[in-house]
């Protein structure tokens, strides 16, 4: 059997990255078919007409048909992105019980300190795998080097959408007022001004390095106005009027803030005194001898032409939104967002091609939630994504209300995400524990994954049943251990296959397996795990057989440890009440010679009498019966038939003497 992978490497699809992978087979170039053969793989094989086949060797080869197991491949298999599946796990499970938990006026502060969590979870991600792309770098690992690339690119848009999320869905605490956090959102993710200003500053003479004023421009344009006065007054002529002026415009700019005691009102009126100020400076001349303050001063007072010439250096759409916003319309609320992305796309169309980041980016402008889960879920490989941001979302609208589309298609994601881990070897306990917040179909799917695992070792075997019987998968847990008492008694392993058999409360196969051990009994003389059956307790009740092979190994410790009357009552109990198989009677008969033989008599004269029929009837039986089964234990009782006789006149009188004395 051969298996293929099928693979998406890629966000977008216009990029056209995605692995094709071909099946070397000639017989599959025409018909194929496929079989389910796991949760979240195919059998595939092909189909062809039947043909008459001459006794050739070409015609024999054609008869060879190869099974090809075609199974889903994704990023989130390499090792890389491990840890997001580990730890967002985590993260998932106590989301789940901090907001059961939380009072509502906490429901949205919980939710933001779970979405952050995720995207730490992310950035640590980036983190890595930019380490590993240095190393890989250094060791000229062109291959794995490309790889790693593409998952940082993913992961990079994964948590550009989830903080976009947070902000305009979760973290509603500003009153709709979304501009300070729309800026510090641009300049988490589009930090290359930082680098520049770090380069320049650290150069012999600031202001004569190529990058010096486009650093000042991008950073006003990021609202980092700290950063550009800093730059500023690097410059040589930072003490004359012209720089003065304008890092006096710098340091007085407004940002509105909710909790600043300032109203809307008053807030608008001083910045539209700060912005008139900024024009009358302009017109006046202040910075007629700088061409580089008059564009600074152009862009505070939102010169909408001024800020397009100088598009360069925003590099998306939304970072042209964010900076046309800034210093146009500081009070901007989440309705006004559909129209200014827009704009800021008429006016960048010449500069960018729409990606499928841009739809979901455009769709979380437009407030509309539902877009935004549905476009990541087509752009992204694998449900990852999709999965904890609708469960996010759905937890967002869930206390307002607003669930009648979310609760469904949350179920469905979860469902898609833990088929999808369920099918991998070293993840499918992640996955059970995603089903288990996805109600009756969750619960189902469980069972059915559980039951489909295969199972490799004893430790695996015993993982699977402890999820189950947390679960109270009564039905997994018997199926587990019949599959590994049959499985350790093809081995040989018989003491195991009785535990299995035990905990699968299986009274067939366990009686099976203590006929096994009392057959190796007489053939060696040695007990298979004597210490399990020392321990077995109220289990030996399972079976007839395996209570026997639980008092009869009781009898052997009672006897070792010299307590010879109780063992004597317990060994004519097992041979009287007919609970020892009948070829197990001679070892029983043999068992009893040496307490017969003591010199003080531990068997009474009714015991005595007891074992006396049965040894006629078992001397009757053997003549009428082939013997060849247990042979050894047969030819044993045979030489010893009459000494067990003697043994039993002798004991029949001592103990009559006995108890007519103590009567007396």
């Amino acid at each position: 059997m051969s298996r293929c992978v099928t693979t998406h490497r890629t966000m977008d699809p216009s990029n056209d990255t995605a692995r094709i992978w071909t099946i070397p087979d000639s017989l599959m170039n025409g018909r194929m078919c496929g079989k389910t053969f796991s949760l979240s793989s195919i059998m595939l094989f092909p189909q062809q007409e039947r043909t008459n086949y001459t006794n050739t060797s070409e015609s024999g080869a054609q008869r060879t048909v190869k099974l090809f197991q075609m199974e889903p491949s994704s990023w989130l298999w390499g090792r890389q992105a491990r840890k997001l599946i580990n730890e967002s796990v985590g993260t998932f499970l106590s989301l789940q019980i901090a907001v059961a938990e939380a009072e509502p006026d906490r429901h949205n502060a919980v939710l933001v300190k779970k979405c952050r969590e995720y995207r730490s979870i992310i950035q640590a991600c980036q983190q890595d795998t930019e380490n590993l792309q240095q190393v890989n770098e250094n060791e000229k690992q062109n291959e794995t080097q490309e790889d790693l690339v593409i998952l940082q690119d993913i992961l990079y848009k994964m948590e550009l959408i989830l903080s976009l999320v947070e902000l305009l869905f979760i973290d509603t605490m500003s009153d709709g007022h979304l501009l300070n956090q729309l800026v510090k959102w641009i300049q988490l993710h589009f930090p290359q001004h930082d680098r520049k200003k770090e380069v320049v500053l650290q150069s012999d003479r600031p202001h004569l390095h190529p990058d010096y004023w486009n650093t000042v421009y991008g950073s006003v344009l990021q609202g980092k106005l700290d950063d550009a006065r800093l730059m500023l007054s690097n410059h040589p002529s930072a003490d004359t009027d012209p720089f003065l002026s304008i890092d006096e415009l710098l340091r007085k700019m407004p940002f509105f803030q909710v909790y600043g005691g300032v109203s809307i009102g008053d807030f608008e009126a001083r910045w539209q005194h700060w912005q008139s100020e900024c024009e009358r400076r302009l017109e006046e001349g202040h910075f007629a001898n700088s061409h580089s303050l008059q564009t600074i001063c152009k862009i505070l007072c939102g010169d909408l032409e001024t800020i397009s010439k100088l598009m360069n250096l925003m590099d998306t759409w939304y970072h042209l939104m964010v900076s046309t916003l800034l210093f146009t319309k500081p009070t901007v609320k989440l309705f006004h967002l559909s129209n200014a992305s827009q704009d800021a796309i008429v006016r960048m169309q010449d500069q960018q091609v729409i990606t499928a980041l841009d739809h979901v980016l455009l769709a979380a402008m437009e407030a509309d939630m539902y877009q935004v889960i549905k476009e990541c879920q087509q752009v992204m490989d694998n449900p990852w994504f999709t999965t904890h941001l609708t469960d996010l979302l759905y937890h967002t609208v869930q206390h307002k209300g607003k669930n009648q589309i979310l609760p469904p298609l949350r179920e469905y994601l979860l469902l898609d995400y833990a088929e999808m881990l369920a099918g991998h070897s070293s993840l499918w306990q992640v996955a059970i524990l995603y089903l288990d917040h996805c109600g009756p179909r969750g619960v189902a799917m469980a069972q059915e994954a559980l039951q489909r695992l295969p199972i490799t070792s004893d430790r695996c075997a015993q993982k699977i049943i402890q999820m189950a019987s947390e679960r109270e998968f009564e039905g997994v847990v018997v199926s587990v251990c019949r599959v590994m008492g049959r499985r350790a008694l093809s081995q040989g392993r018989l003491g195991a296959a009785i535990w299995w058999g035990v905990r699968s409360k299986d009274a067939a196969f366990t009686s099976h397996v203590a006929h096994q051990i009392l057959h190796k009994y007489m053939s060696d003389g040695h007990f298979e795990s004597s210490t399990l059956l020392d321990h077995l307790g109220p289990a030996m009740l399972l079976s007839d057989t395996l209570t026997f092979l639980g008092k009869y190994r009781e009898f052997h410790v009672m006897y070792q440890e010299g307590r010879y009357e109780e063992a004597a009552a317990l060994l004519v109990s097992l041979i009287s009440s007919r609970l020892a198989p009948e070829y197990f009677w001679p070892v029983l008969l043999l068992d009893a010679l040496p307490l017969l033989k003591a010199k003080e008599p531990v068997i009474s004269s009714e015991q005595t009498y007891e074992l006396m029929y049965i040894l006629d009837t078992l001397t009757n039986t053997t003549r009428d019966k082939d013997q060849t089964e247990n042979e050894a234990a047969h030819v044993s009782f045979l030489d010893k038939e009459k000494e067990i006789r003697v043994a039993l006149t002798h004991n029949l009188a001592q103990a009559i003497i006995q108890e007519g004395t103590v009567e007396n």
